[in-house]
């Protein structure tokens, strides 16, 4: 028989093959040690102090390349947000529309306002007339140029107009003031300069105002309304001093005098002889005439008879012989 002829790497395949499986038995027992080159301490060493070094170098740089991204990606947001396209509110109303809108609003109210005025309720019915004490409501009135029927308010913020034409046509109107009283009612107050007396002049007589103004219509020869007659005054200012004086009084007592006569003599030189309604007669000095003539009416009510009384120096009374 020929016997078979070997292969001479049978043997060494079959001890390789043998080996590498005990091996991995080895390996995955944990009895072989890695297959690893061992290093020497030295090299370990030097391996271990320079690898931190370097991963601290690989982190900062890490670091430096992360810090510009982020900045990028902020700024990158930002532009994007930018271009987003922002949504307007739609007005609800454009300019032209709330042009109109107040036009309109401002034509309803001037229309309104003329409706009232020439309304009845917008004119004046009747006016109320106080603080006079000669002139009469019609005398005030028609001076004025006040008359129903006119605008409530347009008569009202042209007071001082009302005030100045009064004062122009009678010259005893100092003042008036008008002010709404109602409704429709308005009132007139007037600040009246009242009679004082009167000047006889030929055979008229003209009245002379508390002012000192003499007014320039002279009445008949016979007085009207009680005021005295002053006389014997050679001088304006002894006028216009008793005027005054005689312009306090209350308008019972001055139409209680008849006469005043300008009398003074050596004890007083500004002495008035006052000729009273009643027959008596009162002596008086000018510049006291409204401090010391109000107790002139509790003197005669005590009195039976008539006299003079003296109240130059205290009060004094002198029957007529």
């Amino acid at each position: 028989m020929t016997d078979k002829k070997e292969n001479p790497h049978n043997d060494s395949d079959n001890a390789n093959s043998s080996d590498i499986q005990a091996h991995l038995d080895a390996l995955l027992s944990g009895k072989v040690e890695s297959s690893k080159p061992k290093r020497s301490k030295k090299t370990d060493e030097t391996h271990s102090q320079s690898e931190p070094t370097q991963v601290n170098n690989v982190k900062r740089s890490e670091e430096k390349q992360d810090k510009p991204s982020a900045i990028t990606t902020v700024d990158e947001e930002k532009i994007k947000s930018s271009k987003r396209p922002h949504l307007k509110r739609t007005p609800l109303l454009f300019a032209h529309e709330w042009a109109a809108i107040k036009t309109i609003v401002i034509l309803v109210i001037m229309a309104a306002g003329l409706i009232y005025l020439i309304s009845p309720n917008g004119q004046v019915q009747r006016y109320e007339v106080v603080g006079t004490h000669e002139l009469s409501d019609k005398t005030v009135l028609n001076a004025a140029g006040l008359r129903t029927g006119q605008s409530l308010l347009a008569t009202v913020n042209q007071s001082d107009y009302f005030s100045q034409e009064a004062k122009r046509k009678n010259p005893q109107i100092n003042h008036l003031k008008l002010s709404i009283k109602s409704d429709n009612t308005l009132q007139v107050k007037v600040d009246e300069i009242v009679k004082v007396g009167y000047v006889k002049a030929g055979n008229k007589y003209y009245p002379i105002l508390e002012n000192g103004s003499m007014l320039n219509q002279g009445l008949s020869n016979q007085q009207v309304g009680g005021l005295p007659l002053y006389d014997g005054f050679t001088s304006d200012k002894q006028l216009r001093k008793t005027l005054a004086e005689f312009g306090k009084l209350s308008d019972p007592l001055r139409h209680a005098v008849s006469e005043i006569v300008w009398s003074p003599n050596s004890q007083n030189n500004q002495r008035l002889l006052i000729y009273m309604n009643d027959g008596n007669e009162v002596l008086i000095s000018a510049d006291e005439l409204s401090k010391k003539m109000k107790y002139y009416p509790g003197m005669v009510a005590q009195l039976k008879q008539t006299g003079v009384a003296d109240l130059q120096v205290g009060a004094y009374f002198k029957p007529y012989d």
